[in-house]
């Protein structure tokens, strides 16, 4: 017998993948599968509501499934009485005759004999694929329409993990919309590799402390350096002494403990992605939108979010990546990557969540019109799925495939993925 597992068993019932013969219970009846039902997660039987015919005889009620027959005593169900009520047992070697099923009139079905040999050998490719995509090689004949309908999916669900996230600021934060989304906001700015530093500058330095400075750029630039430890040092530079000195100021004013700089990481970023260039563009943001950071469920239109974040920073870091007073000739204004980076890691996520407290449509709406007006991103995830590439337009498909490799290809997850019933086929 091929090395089966319970939940290959329950795709193939609930993707109706057995031969195309007349199926026949182990007491001779004749079975006919109306509705397979709905696949249960929880403690219970494996499918619901699922609806059958024997003998002409039609039945409604929950299946249960196993490898043997004789799992059912392995796992208890003899004593319990949810299981007391189902209409038909699946399995796929017929064992042992279950005095339950025969008391309660429960028919057998073997699957054996019905399962294609060819689908347990593609299933198996896939379980013992030392590639990181197992389906790689037979990605593209996955059906088209399919494949787009579960990207569909997979960005909703990576939005959905991401708002949980959220959910947790959200309430760490007492309740307070601003606070969030200018931890998130800055978590985005620190991109993948000072995300956490970030994080943590957005605690030192909170967002109502930021808005009572909006106005004032030098005193912006000194408690966002300041906090995140940058001006812990003696400069000869005299704008940065200048900054020093403010820092010394508002930390007094406001009971400011700096960070340690050394959490800020700049080796293998380029200069335009260095932590101090981006603090500069932050600084700029809050200066001139700072109803961005009061009232950010109000920018639903990717044209104007893009537009307030073409931000160039102030004078000093027009011309410099770091505070040793060396100068650069490079252009510094944010660029379009990172643009479409913030906004999918930031503006529709926080969208998603505030419909999700606040229902209304216009908000889920927002969030995917943003996610679909990005740029399609490239990383070592996305090129995985090449043989499907065009099917991909935006970052609501590129962050459905990170989704999808994070969480299913790479844990192999295979029979969780709709796809994999083309492929087992």
């Amino acid at each position: 017998m091929p090395d089966l597992r319970e939940d290959l068993l329950q795709f193939i019932w609930q993707h109706r993948l057995l031969r195309p013969s007349p199926l026949v219970t182990a007491s001779g009846k004749t079975l006919n599968i109306l509705h397979p039902g709905n696949l249960n997660r929880d403690s219970g039987p494996d499918f619901f509501n699922a609806r059958i015919s024997l003998n002409g005889l039609a039945l409604a009620g929950n299946i249960e499934l196993h490898v043997n027959s004789s799992d059912w005593i392995k796992h208890g169900h003899e004593s319990d009485a949810n299981y007391d009520n189902i209409i038909l047992h699946v399995v796929y070697h017929h064992d042992v005759h279950l005095r339950q099923n025969e008391q309660h009139n429960v028919e057998v079905l073997e699957l054996k004999d019905l399962i294609p040999a060819e689908l347990i050998r593609n299933y198996e490719s896939l379980m013992h694929s030392k590639r990181e995509l197992a389906c790689g090689s037979q990605l593209a004949a996955a059906d088209d329409q399919k494949f787009s309908m579960w990207l569909q999916r997979m960005f909703t669900e990576r939005l959905e993990h991401k708002t949980n996230y959220i959910e947790e600021l959200f309430g760490a934060n007492g309740g307070d919309y601003v606070q969030t989304f200018y931890t998130v906001l800055l978590r985005s700015f620190g991109f993948k590799v000072n995300a956490f530093p970030f994080e943590l500058l957005s605690k030192q330095i909170p967002a109502n402390i930021l808005l009572r400075h909006s106005d004032n750029l030098l005193q912006l630039e000194a408690l966002l350096f300041g906090g995140a430890g940058f001006l812990e040092e003696t400069f000869s530079d005299k704008y940065i002494r200048q900054l020093q000195n403010e820092f010394e100021f508002l930390k007094r004013k406001y009971n400011i403990i700096p960070l340690k700089k050394e959490i800020f990481k700049f080796s293998r970023l380029r200069p335009a992605n260095f932590p101090t260039l981006r603090l500069a563009q932050l600084a700029a943001l809050v200066n001139s939108h700072p109803e961005l950071f009061s009232a950010p469920h109000q920018f639903t239109s990717f044209e104007e979010i893009q537009e307030c974040l073409k931000i160039s920073p102030g004078n000093y870091w027009k011309k410099h990546y770091r505070m040793d007073g060396q100068e650069t000739t490079g252009e510094l204004k944010m660029g379009e990557e990172s643009i479409s980076n913030i906004i999918i890691n930031s503006f529709t996520q926080f969208l998603f969540f505030y419909f999700r407290k606040n229902p209304r449509r216009d908000h889920v709406e927002a969030a995917f019109s943003l996610a679909e007006k990005c740029s399609f991103e490239k990383n070592n995830k996305t090129k995985l799925f090449s043989s499907k590439a065009q099917l991909f337009k935006s970052a609501a498909d590129s962050q459905a495939l990170i989704n999808l490799h994070d969480n299913y290809c790479t844990r192999k997850n295979c029979l969780k993925c709709p796809v994999a019933a083309d492929i087992l086929r």
